[in-house]
């Protein structure tokens, strides 16, 4: 009777069990649609602001764009993707050579220090707010990468890369990546608002806060890297005419999963304008011949560039 007992409490707990095992996201996609704006609630003012906020918060927009009602929020980044991606990267671009590290510039900022004292260059000045440090070898200098929490680092003679002093900083950069501390100095060097999809009057944009040489090598590097399976695949790339080729098919446009019915269709070519605005780009989708395309494509495409940049 006691072992009838065990198993009837038993069974539900291991069917409760078995279903957790699968998981249970609690998608809010389509509260977010139906959502209506209302007034700020009104707390007393012994509250702590602090500790409230809004239940379904909005982040401010720079762009007119409107959800339609097919709308879908876009996927985020793949993990695989962040975690693929070497600590310390070289970037060249017009007789330029940096670095780019995948660490904020307030952590790199003490180790660029201890970089210098290891090596044993006489420095003559210091500034951590504009993260320079000027020494007999060159001036080391590091700011915000393109990418969230990266850095780009530089280390110039004479208004040209010191190749040397840039090979021994990528040594010890990746022997110290797990290591250091974050200096507070430096922590005003860091913007994480580099990179923004906008919708301008029906037209999707990807606006990078780089100047053209920069923004190009890093388009570059991750389309070359990144633009390499199955959904998408780059082609080719004129810098002259400031174009890159990719193919590329939308998420959700995988075919059918039933074998007879066919595979999924095949990847559309499409090109990415870079047009220069002061010290920022917009990149744009066009078809091959300039022409528009679907704006769903088009926000897709971009995203999926713009997830190779966070």
């Amino acid at each position: 009777m006691r072992s009838q007992y065990r198993w009837v409490m038993t069974v539900p707990l291991m069917a409760l069990m078995a279903g957790c095992s699968g998981g249970y996201y609690y998608d809010r996609n389509a509260e977010y649609k139906a959502a209506e704006m209302s007034p700020p609630l009104e707390l007393p003012a012994q509250r702590n602001q602090r500790l409230y906020q809004n239940a379904m918060p909005v982040p401010d927009a720079s762009n007119d764009f409107m959800a339609s009602d097919d709308f879908e929020a876009p996927r985020p980044q793949s993990m695989s993707s962040r975690q693929s991606r070497q600590f310390v990267e070289s970037r060249q671009a017009q007789g330029q050579h940096w670095l780019v590290v995948n660490a904020a510039p307030g952590a790199i900022w003490p180790r660029l220090q201890s970089f210098v004292t290891q090596q044993g260059y006489q420095v003559s000045s210091v500034n951590g707010n504009e993260g320079r440090i000027v020494t007999d070898a060159g001036t080391l200098s590091v700011r915000q990468g393109l990418r969230n929490n990266s850095s780009e680092v530089y280390c110039q003679q004479q208004d040209a890369p010191n190749e040397r002093c840039l090979n021994a900083l990528t040594g010890f950069l990746n022997q110290q990546a797990p290591e250091g501390g974050v200096s507070m100095v430096a922590q005003n060097l860091s913007r994480n608002d580099r990179v923004r999809l906008e919708n301008r009057g029906g037209n999707w944009q990807l606006a990078v806060a780089l100047d053209f040489p920069r923004a190009w090598s890093e388009f570059s590097y991750q389309l070359h890297n990144n633009f390499a399976n199955d959904d998408r695949k780059f082609v080719d790339e004129d810098r002259s005419q400031r174009v890159f080729m990719v193919r590329y098919r939308p998420a959700g446009d995988g075919g059918s999963w039933i074998p007879f019915m066919g595979g999924k269709p095949d990847l559309k070519p499409y090109r990415l304008m870079i047009d220069p605005e002061g010290d920022s780009v917009h990149m744009t989708v066009t078809d091959p011949q300039g022409g528009k395309v679907d704006p769903k494509v088009a926000r897709s495409l971009l995203d999926a560039v713009a997830s190779t940049l966070r």
